[in-house]
């Protein structure tokens, strides 16, 4: 296969779990846009993430980028998605944009099934995220 093709499930897996503010994020993810030769000293326009959330959990607390837009694709569950405080269930086959400064989190609304979307941001030097206090 030609060296600027990967399928996804060639891509390992990194697990997540980790703690701040009192609270618990995990999430699993493959970062495709690494697979496919993004790095530091060769930067693609945008990253690409397939990320899976077990049943309940959120990957991250609410937070916000400078300057990094995120584009988020549903693929399978459902997702509770807060921005700037507003929140909405979402199902498969949504999509939809975090702008850069919006406060934002996705969480999985279920307490059966995985949360399992694609995130794809554009890459910006020195990217700050700022974690929120809820």
């Amino acid at each position: 296969m030609a060296d600027w093709i990967v399928n996804q499930r060639d891509v390992d897996v990194e697990h997540q779990v980790w703690h701040w503010e009192d609270q618990t994020y995990e999430r699993y993810r493959q970062h495709l846009s690494v697979a496919l030769g993004n790095a530091a000293d060769a930067p693609h326009p945008f990253d690409v993430e397939l990320t899976r959330v077990p049943p309940g959990a959120r990957p991250c607390p609410v937070h916000a980028h400078k300057e990094r837009w995120e584009f988020f694709i549903v693929v399978e569950g459902r997702a509770s998605v807060e921005r700037d405080g507003e929140e909405v269930e979402v199902g498969q086959g949504a999509c939809f944009m975090q702008p850069a400064g919006t406060r934002h989190r996705i969480r999985n609304a279920s307490d059966a099934d995985d949360l399992v979307f694609y995130v794809i941001a554009n890459e910006v030097e020195d990217e700050t995220t700022e974690r929120v206090r809820v």
